[in-house]
């Protein structure tokens, strides 16, 4: 019987990554959600198993305390994915929040027995650093999807425009 939050994560680890992973996933369309879940070849799978790896890694990293600038390389994949896909920005990022109702769901009763009500607040505090670190990477991601959008348009504007002999490359330049 342990009497420290961490240990508490640390012994039921598996079971909490495996419903965050799952509550991630259902965030998607049902069929999508159903592939994603059940498709374990992260070659037929890619976002299923960037889901996965990447929630167990921020898990594992935020349960030892690691630096919030260093899990932003864990982040960086599950967040790309997720900032092209047409989600809304909240709706991009909830994801991470899940797990603080899932351990009150799942733990919530122990938690309030064993009086680690402050120590948890301290492991929330470290979802939270994590959820912004992650807006960083969206909105990078989001800026470098504007500027390769604004850069194609540019360029099918520049050709049309050469193909009608209304543009040189000179004129380009300038």
């Amino acid at each position: 019987m342990t009497n420290d939050i961490f240990e508490l994560l640390k012994e039921n680890r598996g079971m909490l990554v495996d419903r965050w992973t799952t509550l991630t996933l259902q965030t998607y369309p049902n069929e999508s959600a159903r592939f994603y879940s059940k498709e374990k070849d992260q070659f037929h799978n890619p976002v299923g198993h960037a889901m996965s790896k990447g929630l167990a890694e921020i898990f594992e990293a935020m349960l030892v305390g690691r630096d919030i600038q260093q899990i932003r390389p864990m982040l960086d994949s599950m967040v790309r994915i997720r900032a092209v896909q047409g989600f809304a920005p909240s709706n991009s990022l909830a994801f991470l929040l899940f797990i603080k109702k899932i351990i009150r769901d799942e733990l919530g009763a122990e938690i309030q027995a064993k009086g680690l009500e402050q120590q948890l607040a301290a492991f929330e505090e470290r979802v939270d650093g994590t959820l912004l670190v992650a807006f960083d990477v969206y909105s990078q991601c989001r800026q470098t999807l504007s500027d390769i959008k604004n850069s194609e348009f540019i360029n099918r504007h520049v050709q049309l425009l050469k193909r009608a002999n209304m543009v040189s490359e000179e004129t380009r330049l300038s």
